[in-house]
């Protein structure tokens, strides 16, 4: 069974969590305040829409691979894992002022309706927040031992840190030109950071040996940063049929990839697009793409991208993990490297 299947099978068991969790919040807040009740079922709504539940999922099977099993408790867990995802998203839509998010709005733009934009946005950094703090319960309350709770509370609480400190980074860079190795800072703590705190806890929740530990965050770190990359290539050259989205959706915000970091030092003509901030046309699209392509930036990132999913493979291998967990995120790694090929 490939990773998307095992997705498919485990982000079912962590929706109903979800699903009952958000239901007892809303009957539970109908006693004190409507609008509250109204907040916790627009959070609901933005958790369940949609998505593979990856980052959740990795954690049961971290756990799983050393267990060989799945419980109520892990189950918990991941849910809150899923729940953290979302608060950063929650956060990371309001500094990109972004209205829509997996085909339904963001939750500042649902929370402006009958009001306006500041109490759309100034309700939504407060229900980014909730959705940490039931993160952080979800996994407290999940029946595991108070020492690998630590441990675990620990890590969220560390990653945290270091996925905001990537969003001001990322932020920052709308307004400067980062260099390769700027953007390997700012990528280390966003993508591989969640990477690092979804396989972590899965694995401490499992009592895996230290040692496999280690290698599990080096592989996280690299699965992240292969991660970033394709994703990052996929927002600049995929069709809005392809994606959901219009192309260049994130260098119209003027956000510097790394491919767009590499093209930029090679090409003085991309730079001052980019500095001139003004809304892409397609034919100025049409440039973008084929200045990355023509400096060999986009080849570059891929090989970056490669280079992190070989090492991250070789890492998954040199684990105690069981032999479904290492196919799944084996497949996954695959998948990704594989699907740098789609865009040329």
């Amino acid at each position: 069974m490939d990773y998307a299947e095992l997705l498919d099978r485990y982000g079912s068991m962590i929706e109903s969590d979800l699903k009952e969790q958000f239901s007892q919040l809303i009957e539970n807040s109908r006693g004190y305040h409507p609008f509250i009740a109204y907040a916790y079922g627009t959070l609901g709504e933005f958790v369940l829409r949609g998505g593979r539940r990856l980052s959740a999922c990795s954690t049961l099977m971290a756990y799983k691979a050393y267990t060989n099993e799945i419980d109520e408790r892990i189950v918990k867990v991941s849910s809150g894992i899923e729940l953290y995802r979302h608060s950063i998203l929650a956060h990371d839509d309001i500094a990109d002022d972004e209205t829509m998010r997996r085909g339904g709005r963001t939750l500042h733009e649902a929370f402006a309706d009958g009001r306006d934009r500041h109490s759309g946005s100034g309700s939504a950094i407060f229900a980014g927040n909730i959705l940490y703090s039931l993160a952080i319960k979800s996994v407290m309350d999940s029946g595991f031992e108070d020492d690998r709770l630590a441990e675990v509370a620990g890590l969220l609480s560390s990653d945290y840190k270091d996925i905001n400190e990537s969003q001001m980074l990322d932020l920052l860079f709308e307004y400067t030109e980062p260099s390769v190795e700027e953007w390997r800072i700012m990528a280390g703590k966003r993508a591989a950071s969640l990477f690092r705190t979804s396989m972590l806890t899965g694995a401490v929740l499992a009592g895996a040996p230290a040692d496999d530990r280690r290698i599990l965050e080096d592989a996280a770190r690299n699965i992240g940063y292969a991660f970033d990359i394709q994703d990052d290539i996929i927002d600049t050259f995929a069709s809005k049929e392809q994606y959901g989205r219009d192309p260049c959706g994130d260098i119209t915000k003027r956000k510097k990839p790394l491919h767009i970091i590499i093209a930029m030092e090679r090409n003085p003509r991309l730079e001052s697009i980019m500095k001139a901030g003004h809304e892409l046309t397609e034919a100025k699209i049409r440039e973008i793409q084929e200045i990355v392509r023509s400096s060999g930036a986009l080849d570059a990132a891929k090989s970056i991208s490669r280079e992190h999913a070989q090492e991250a493979e070789k890492a998954i291998d040199r684990t105690g993990m069981n032999s479904e967990a290492k196919d799944f995120f084996v497949s996954f790694i695959r998948y990704v490297d594989e699907s740098l090929d789609w865009y040329r």
